[in-house]
């Protein structure tokens, strides 16, 4: 198999997930891979970015990686292209799936925060939530105080997901398959000829619009039960080790 376009996570696969900084030779390893690779000048197939970040984040690591491609940000709610500077949303988000997630934003504010000192809201998001801990194991109590704010107020149902650190809050029909498969699309690009890279429960729906899947050795279980491939190898170490392998080699027409 080859590959007309990969798509990889970054948090976790590109970086740590926790909050620290990068290795920075194996970055600049990965960047240059990321460079030819998009130029059409290495043996890697394009690459880019579907992430639950938000877009300003995605907009600096295209600058870096020189990703043409649209980036799939915040679980698939918006896209990024670098190219003409554009945002957009993705498929399935509606104005009252947004007033309803800023009403959880809201209730978050006034009503988690303060009772969870160590939990963080990350700003810059327009269509999603995430919030930060570096104890996970509150995650339970978090979501139910959620479902049951939503389930009292009649607010549209959101999918509640936990990464490593995050606890994602997305619009139902909205994630990174979805996003993907509509991008997909748009380029003439079949689902066998995509391939993807992740490592959390939310990249399970890229697993299922990618004809191949692979993930680092720090991956959930969810993701190494359905992955073609498992790297040995954790993070960045095994984004690099996934990508030397001969079904992320360009497809040849």
């Amino acid at each position: 198999m080859a590959a007309r376009l990969i798509i990889t996570d970054i948090d976790g696969c590109i970086s740590p997930e926790e909050s620290i900084p990068w290795n920075l030779d194996l970055f600049v390893r990965f960047a240059r891979i990321c460079r030819e690779a998009n130029a059409g000048a290495g043996p890697t197939a394009p690459i880019t970015l579907c992430t639950g970040r938000p877009q300003p984040y995605a907009e600096a690591l295209a600058k870096i990686l020189g990703i043409h491609a649209p980036i799939i940000c915040e679980n698939g709610a918006v896209l990024y292209t670098l190219d003409d500077n554009r945002s957009r949303f993705g498929p399935g988000v509606t104005e009252e799936k947004i007033l309803g997630l800023r009403a959880v934003r809201e209730f978050i504010d006034t009503a988690l925060l303060p009772d969870y000192p160590g939990l963080i809201y990350q700003f810059g998001k327009e269509a999603q939530i995430s919030v930060f801990t570096e104890h996970p194991e509150i995650f339970p109590e978090i979501e139910a105080a959620i479902e049951d704010f939503i389930a009292d107020t009649g607010h549209p149902p959101l999918v509640i997901s936990p990464s490593h650190y995050y606890l994602n809050i997305s619009m139902t029909g909205v994630d990174k398959g979805s996003t993907l498969e509509a991008l997909l699309g748009e380029f003439g690009v079949t689902r066998e000829e995509a391939a993807g890279i992740g490592d959390t429960e939310g990249d399970l729906p890229l697993r299922n619009a990618t004809g191949f899947f692979a993930c680092p050795a720090n991956a959930k279980p969810a993701l190494k039960a359905v992955s073609d491939y498992v790297s040995p190898y954790p993070d960045i170490e095994g984004l690099l080790d996934i990508l030397a392998r001969p079904e992320m080699q360009p497809f040849r027409s």
